[in-house]
């Protein structure tokens, strides 16, 4: 075999040193050695890539690193092809089956000169679309590949068997049993189930990813802190406020694109959650995967308090909860906020509120009005005050 495909890579993650994700390190290389397969999951665009690639630059195991954002189209015809040619094979004038067959050759004869060839399928998701059981099986067969050793392996790398020694990590931003639950069958869903989270990067990590990615010219290094603690260890987020002129972050387009993405790849019983820890409300028992990935976090261990990793998307929630308020609230919020900044009478208000109903319209009830609306938790989390201008009326004010 040459030996020559360890040499193909030459990522710039390797410059990110010996110290870097070493707990994200530690994790993957423990499931590694006990020989299990598993699927990594994240929130899209937390920067797992990046540590694939400096997994891959490791020497305790023989890796083969698939990006399939690399595939020319997204289905199991060109990925089969891809798969062969990154360990130099020829697809070239063969079928997909007779390609499969020639990788299983070659990752026979990988298993019997070292002892843990680690395969990385990078964003394994893209291919979704195009799952079925057949696929999966497949790629499933490969950790059972049985070989001994060839006779042309140095001394020195021949090692017996070949069962256990291969390993499949796959990367995916939901359980592979949600985005493909019929591909997932019997045997299947057994060996795709092994999951391990990968939540945000740390600070110090982050920085790192520097080394291979400068941040803009004039950026100073309390600017950036800032920024860290911003993006809540999410690396596109943090590229993403890099790049931002805005003062107030969310007022940035991409920023505002990048939550978006974040919340609305999530199920509705999570987005709900979310809304819940954002607005401070108390939940009994969090979404695994919030937790998981990282996207929900304990803060108080004592009362099992939760807060959003970054304070970025607590205040998007906020700022895009749709308003349900009741309808007298609804009509007098609406008044306010038209002229906000400006005192609106008691008269406007009596008018906009109760249009046919002069009876009802009394100071008592418009200062339970008032006192209903500043306290609802639209109010609260968008920062609106109402302030009273004695025997006048009042103004709408968000601070």
């Amino acid at each position: 075999m040459n030996m020559s495909l360890k040499n193909q890579y030459n990522f710039p993650e390797a410059k990110l040193g010996p110290g870097f994700a070493q707990d994200k390190l530690k994790e993957f290389k423990q499931l590694i050695e006990a020989a299990l397969s598993f699927v990594v999951l994240s929130m899209p665009g937390v920067g797992v890539s990046y540590f694939l690639k400096y997994l891959t630059m490791q020497k305790f195991a023989y890796f083969i690193h698939i990006d399939l954002y690399s595939l020319p189209t997204l289905n199991q015809h060109e990925f089969y092809r891809m798969f062969l040619r990154d360990l130099k094979g020829n697809p070239d004038g063969k079928s997909d089956g007779q390609v499969f067959i020639e990788t299983k050759e070659i990752l026979k004869k990988l298993a019997a000169q070292h002892e843990k060839v680690v395969i990385i399928f990078s964003r394994f998701d893209q291919l979704k679309n195009d799952f079925d059981a057949n696929f999966l099986s497949n790629l499933q067969a490969l950790t059972t590949i049985q070989t001994g050793s060839p006779r042309s392996a140095p001394a020195s790398t021949k090692v017996a068997g070949g069962a256990g020694k291969i390993v499949l990590i796959f990367t995916s931003t939901r359980p592979l049993h949600e985005i493909a639950p019929t591909a997932l069958t019997g045997g299947n869903l057994n060996f795709y189930s092994e999951e391990l989270y990968f939540k945000p990067y740390s600070k110090d990590d982050l920085k790192k990813l520097l080394r291979i990615e400068p941040s803009r010219p004039g950026l100073g290094s309390s600017a950036i802190e800032k920024l860290l603690d911003s993006s809540g260890g999410h690396n596109q987020l943090f590229r993403i406020l890099l790049s931002s002129p805005k003062q107030n972050l969310l007022l940035d387009r991409f920023v505002k694109m990048q939550m978006k993405e974040l919340i609305d790849y999530l199920d509705y019983h999570q987005r709900k959650q979310l809304q819940k820890v954002a607005l401070g409300k108390s939940i009994e028992e969090i979404d695994d995967y919030l937790l998981g990935v990282g996207m929900i976090k304990k803060y108080q261990i004592s009362n099992i308090k939760y807060q959003i990793f970054t304070p970025l998307l607590s205040e998007y929630i906020k700022t895009n909860l749709p308003v349900k308020l009741p309808v007298k609230e609804a009509r007098l919020f609406r008044l306010l906020r038209a002229g906000i900044g400006r005192t609106v009478s008691k008269d406007e208000i009596f008018h906009e509120v109760w249009p046919n109903d002069s009876d009802s319209a009394t100071d008592w009830a418009l200062d339970a009005l008032i006192y209903r609306l500043r306290k609802h938790p639209f109010m609260q989390a968008n920062n609106y005050v109402i302030e009273s201008q004695k025997k006048v009326g009042y103004t709408l004010v968000q601070t």
